[in-house]
């Protein structure tokens, strides 16, 4: 286990040495950190005040998040000093096990934000009320390390799950399960998914045959990808699936890909911009017979994607486009644009933005004959259509106080 640092009253008649203080109160902290448990944090540590802009702090702690191994995460904590503390700036990972409880999450949590503010916090008169301790690991988690590792750094997860929702005329339900089996090292990435969903609505009705819809989804998926650089990597992925709303019966998928990302993946969660290229045949069988007189057909398509994302001190930003078309006909293609927008304009005031448009003609498993009123109604049934569109905008202003230290949850 690592160091820990903490903050405690001094001792009557203590005295210390520190660094001249920098400012003459608790450093202001703005913590911008994704799925950091704030409130455990904020009535945790408390040596530091935490203010509600990031234009009012001293340092802004600018936390990402990605998946690992086993359906893990990996925290990267970056201290940025502003004002007084320019011249300060650390970083700090905390890597979490899926098999963690939510309190031994949020506990590692706030243990690295505590480590990663005390520099910032000794340039303070609170430094006077620091203190250290020391836990040593245990014999058992020293002598841990993927070479002992039994299982190879495979992790299994596998899951069920169900709902259901009743009133006096209509009921609905649904059910769902999952089977996984991953390796993930810095040089492969192996993944092995079967997921599996089915939902139903039913409705009364008094003079005629009840409404009875149903909607299912199965999927088998694998892929094998390797690392070849700090900035791209290939893989090989094979799927089958079976889904109502798309009218497939069974298919099987076989793609190839390529991809290179102009910034490191070591700090894709920072930033990145990549650039993909698929590849791959298709085999389907419809449910019912398609508006091009299909009962089955074997199909090659390609696609290539361009993806830029963006984490950082004045916000998130997403924007992708994706080609795709089908090589029998070249007129079957579809071009997708899909955006996000979280920035902070100006002090207390934020914008919020989404913009997500895609051209449709490759539409090719639709089936022929009008869909009926409950496919419509309920959604079970793709519809024909040559574009799809959606947007959102949303402005907040904040003003008062600057302070965000007080965590109370009554009623």
């Amino acid at each position: 286990m690592p160091n820990f640092l903490f903050a405690q009253d001094p001792a009557p008649g203590a005295t210390s040495d520190t660094v001249r203080p920098s400012v003459d109160r608790p450093v202001r902290v703005y913590l911008d950190c994704e799925r950091c448990f704030e409130s455990y944090v904020r009535r945790n540590l408390t040596f530091v005040d935490y203010v509600r802009d990031r234009k009012q702090a001293d340092v802004h702690v600018l936390g990402t998040r990605r998946p690992s191994g086993g359906g893990g995460a990996s925290y990267r904590l970056e201290f940025i000093g502003r004002k007084a503390f320019e011249d300060q700036r650390y970083e700090l990972t905390y890597d979490a096990r899926s098999t963690q409880t939510r309190e031994e999450l949020r506990q590692g949590l706030a243990d690295r934000l505590r480590l990663g503010l005390v520099p910032f916090a000794n340039r303070t008169p609170e430094s006077d009320h620091l203190a250290v301790t020391y836990d040593p690991p245990d014999e058992d988690d020293a002598a841990s390390s993927p070479d002992t590792d039994p299982w190879n750094q495979w992790v299994f997860d596998m899951g069920v799950s169900g709902s259901a929702d009743v009133q006096e005329r209509e009921y609905a339900y649904e059910i769902e399960g999952n089977l996984n089996a991953e390796r993930v090292t810095e040089a492969w990435k192996v993944d092995f998914r079967l997921d599996g969903e089915q939902e139903v609505d039913v409705f009364e009705q008094e003079d005629t045959t009840d409404i009875r819809s149903v909607s299912e989804d199965y999927d088998f998926d694998a892929e094998v990808v390797k690392t070849l650089g700090p900035n791209s990597g290939a893989g090989l992925s094979g799927t089958v699936f079976s889904r109502t709303f798309t009218n497939i019966q069974l298919a099987t998928r076989l793609r190839a890909a390529v991809e290179y990302n102009l910034f490191p993946y070591a700090i894709s969660d920072q930033k990145r911009l990549v650039f993909r290229y698929r590849i791959g045949p298709e085999y389907r069988t419809y449910r019912e017979v398609t508006i091009f007189d299909k009962r089955r057909e074997t199909l090659l398509q390609q696609s290539a994607a361009v993806n830029l994302r963006l984490n950082q001190t004045w916000g998130f930003a997403f924007a992708g486009v994706e080609w795709a078309n089908y090589f029998h006909d070249l007129s079957k293609n579809s071009v997708e644009f899909r955006s996000f927008l979280d920035v902070q304009l100006v002090e207390g005031l934020s914008l919020r933005l989404s913009l997500d448009a895609e051209r449709v003609q490759d539409q090719l498993s639709l089936p022929e004959g009008d869909l009926s009123d409950e496919e419509v109604l309920l959604r079970r049934q793709e519809r024909a259509t040559s574009f799809e569109f959606s947007g959102s905008i949303g402005l907040s202003y904040t003003f008062g106080s600057i302070y965000n230290n007080v965590v109370n949850t009554r009623l």
